[in-house]
């Protein structure tokens, strides 16, 4: 047991989703032998089927109100009327000049103390325009709700596409109820805010259309898998600013959940691929032990570490990790976002036709990198989902660049920390435009590794480390790997997981770390490593085939367990 007591003499390393969800969150072997050949098969063959118990995708009204009809539900504390759209003006956006992320000229927040952004430190995103702007594409906001009636939205909202989850009867209009319902309307003004309209902000992808899902205003994973699969033929991108618990505990996804995106990727705009976008998290720092944070690994959230899902990090406005941002091998490229009360947050809308100044965490990162996908996706309607997330990777923006994280593989830049760097949505646009395809999920290949029984003591304060030698030779360039991992273990806290390929790069799927229950309370339980899967990004470009290494570390003092098995699932081309 590790009580109180005990885990404050524990050997601590180095060191806001918006909704927490209740789910979200000399050895032998099996028969494989090392040098066996695999057996390449489509990525499909060995998923879960689509259930059977789905719900059926409710029609999307197209009624339109009476003038003065009211939009929310009677008991809201914001109220919402039909009214005449309002006619579009014309001219600059009266807060453009504060959003750094777009164009970082050193603006300084307001305060003695505070320090000016660092100029370039940015998304190109303003560059990219003289490409497009997002027209053609939409792009799906999962969240609480969202004001789609707002003045700086509203041009940009697609018709009949948006879809009300706390209603009985189908409604069009996901609109904020309650004064905690404003983050859903800040992140799609990130996103879709229209420019030049002499209002407010403007987004990353300013006339891209948008739609809005207030799924995550039920709270029932079914709602949500819903959201992630409607109008799949049209829409392109799903947003989602939210995830599991940040507190070190490993957060198993919903059946729904998974069984929605891996749907959406191989059927959705046609077979090209739904875009599923999602944050890495904000568990840097789960707690203090004196001066050193106890850090999370984006790796811990199951929803966040599957090969369908892209998952954004966070930088400031000097390009540098906050103090939130949590490593993990699964994340892809990072988004601007705020930092410490000294720094620039993030301006965007809020309710009410309003505008706010304070927005960060990865909520704020995120539909950062949304936006840039539909600039890519303008600028070329063929790419898949495989497409976006090679370009991202290949054209991400080296930032941070004294930090000693970085390293270079197969042509590639990497840090825990950043993924392949800041989004850049010039490079990415412009590499859009030539593009030829890899395809969808029809042609993506995999080889399923297999498990191998390891059955190896991991004593206190120790370390072991485990091969398979992969004959793959079908997938010469890796886009994803998944690394099933099974341990009994008396603190899953204690293990440090990490994966080396045949170059010798390597993907840190698990750091150690001691617990939080929500609220703060320890927890003699970080979770259950049985068939774990991690997800890595790290060894993209890199050949299959060679031996690939799992070394186990126990790193905290008080605990001791059993390494049962591992395996492999490489995905690529």
């Amino acid at each position: 047991m590790h009580d109180v007591t005990k885990l404050s003499t524990r050997t601590v390393l180095s060191v806001i989703f918006c909704t927490a969800l209740s789910a979200c969150g000399g050895s032998t072997d099996s028969g494989l032998k090392s040098g066996d050949l695999l057996v390449s098969k489509s990525f499909f063959d060995v998923l879960a089927p689509y259930s059977s118990t789905y719900p059926s995708q409710i029609p999307i009204p197209t009624d339109t109100p009476a003038v003065g009809a009211r939009l929310n539900r009677s008991d809201c504390y914001f109220v919402y009327n039909y009214s005449a759209p309002v006619t579009p003006g014309s001219g600059p956006d009266p807060l453009f000049s504060t959003l750094w992320h777009l164009a970082n000229t050193g603006q300084k927040p307001p305060g003695a103390n505070t320090i000016a952004a660092k100029v370039g430190e940015d998304l190109r995103a303003v560059q990219a325009w003289a490409v497009n702007k997002g027209e053609g594409v939409k792009v799906a906001v999962i969240d609480d709700a969202i004001e789609i009636t707002h003045n700086d939205l509203v041009q940009n909202i697609a018709p009949f596409s948006s879809f009300d989850y706390t209603r009985t009867t189908p409604s069009a209009y996901p609109l904020p109820c309650i004064i905690d319902d404003t983050h859903g309307t800040s992140v799609a003004g990130i996103i879709a805010a229209r420019d030049n309209n002499n209002v407010g902000v403007a987004g990353v992808s300013p006339r891209i259309q948008l739609a809005a899902f207030n799924a995550l205003g039920t709270g029932k994973d079914i709602d949500i898998a819903d959201a992630l699969n409607r109008d799949q033929a049209l829409t392109s991108i799903y947003h989602n600013s939210w995830g599991s618990a940040d507190n070190g505990l490993l957060h198993p996804a919903d059946s729904r959940f998974l069984d929605a995106v891996y749907r959406g990727i191989r059927y959705g705009r046609g077979g090209k691929g739904s875009i599923y976008v999602f944050p890495a998290g904000n568990g840097g720092c789960i707690y203090q032990v004196g001066n050193n944070c106890v850090e999370e690994n984006s790796n811990f959230d199951a929803y966040v570490n599957s090969p369908a899902v892209m998952t954004v990090c966070a930088v400031d406005d000097q390009g540098e990790q906050p103090f939130y941002g949590e490593r993990g091998a699964n994340i892809l490229v990072c988004g601007p976002s705020s930092n410490y009360s000294d720094q620039n947050s993030v301006t965007t809308l809020s309710v009410q036709n309003g505008t706010r100044s304070d927005f960060g965490g990865t909520s704020a990162s995120t539909p950062m990198v949304s936006g840039v996908i539909g600039l890519m996706l303008s600028a070329n309607s063929n790419l898949s989902w495989r497409d976006v997330r090679i370009i991202l990777a290949q054209t991400a923006r080296k930032n941070d660049a004294a930090d000693s994280a970085w390293v270079t593989s197969s042509g590639l830049h990497f840090n825990d920390k950043y993924g392949f760097g800041v989004a850049d949505a010039l490079a990415a646009v412009n590499q859009a435009k030539t593009w030829t395809t890899v395809g969808g999920s029809n042609t993506l290949k995999t080889c399923d590794i297999g498990t191998q029984t390891v059955s190896l003591a991991i004593p206190d304060l120790q370390s072991k480390s485990a091969g398979f030698n992969v004959n793959c030779p079908s997938i010469t360039k890796i886009e994803f790997i998944e690394v099933s991992f099974t341990s009994v273990h008396e603190y899953a806290g204690d293990l440090k997981i990490e994966l080396t390929s045949p170059i010798g790069t390597v993907s840190e799927l698990a750091t150690a770390r001691v617990c939080k229950l929500n609220g703060g309370n320890t927890t003699t339980d970080c979770g259950d490593y049985t068939d774990w899967k991690f997800g890595s990004v790290r060894h993209l470009n890199e050949s299959a085939s060679g031996v690939w290494t799992l070394k186990v570390s126990d790193k905290l003092a008080q605990g001791s367990g059993t390494w049962k098995s591992w395996g492999m699932r490489i995905h690529g081309r």
